[in-house]
């Protein structure tokens, strides 16, 4: 019997409430679905509409300098969302760093270690505050990735360039449009990124 099966069963019978209260109130399973929903102090509930599938471990991810192929399942209640997605050559994605721990949500100061797997040893790196780099380990650990949308099959996208681990919930997707894009004549940095950037053989920003 399989978990859907499960569940079935679960429904069938009218337990479902006392199956989420009985989840609530144990620690690991709280812990646990405490992963993949967002909820605030004013009631502000985020539901996932999708996941990440590519079945490759975390550090193969890590080390990925142009991001890995893989999939994004699109839950079955929200498949109607993605009517006319097809043609965009990249979508967004927006995404629950559900792996983040609670005592990482308090860091506000890291290095920006995404260069390191650019050749940039960790002691080059300044430390700035979160918001100043796209660590995880933040607040409100929700990520923001530009993907190639290289097909769709039904309620499945085939994506390249994903940067976000196997299992990591989606939260929304949005197409990337020529309205989002900022040219290069207009884009600048602070001198300690375009050093770095520079030091590791990037253009004049």
């Amino acid at each position: 019997m399989d978990i859907k099966e499960i569940m079935n069963i679960i429904k069938k019978n009218g337990l479902l409430s006392a199956l989420i209260i009985e989840l609530l109130r144990d620690n690991d399973a709280y812990n646990e679905l405490s992963k993949y929903f967002v909820v605030n102090n004013d009631g502000l509930f985020l539901r996932p509409i999708g996941i990440v599938r590519h079945g490759l471990s975390d550090d193969v991810v890590r080390a990925s300098g142009k991001g890995v192929d893989g999939v994004i399942e699109v839950f079955e209640e929200f498949v109607d969302g993605l009517r006319n997605i097809d043609g965009f050559s990249h979508i967004i994605l927006i995404s629950l760093f559900n792996k983040v721990t609670r005592d990482q949500r308090n860091i506000l100061v890291v290095k920006p270690r995404r260069l390191v797997k650019f050749g940039v040893s960790l002691d080059e790196l300044p430390e700035v505050g979160v918001f100043a780099s796209d660590s995880p380990h933040r607040p409100n650990p929700i990520g923001l990735s530009i993907v190639r949308l290289v097909s769709r099959d039904g309620r499945f996208l085939r994506v390249s360039g994903l940067d976000l681990f196997d299992g990591t919930p989606i939260l929304d997707i949005k197409p990337y449009t020529p309205d989002r894009s900022v040219s290069i004549s207009e884009l600048t940095t602070p001198t300690w990124y375009s050093t770095l950037w520079r030091r590791i053989g990037g253009g004049v920003i």
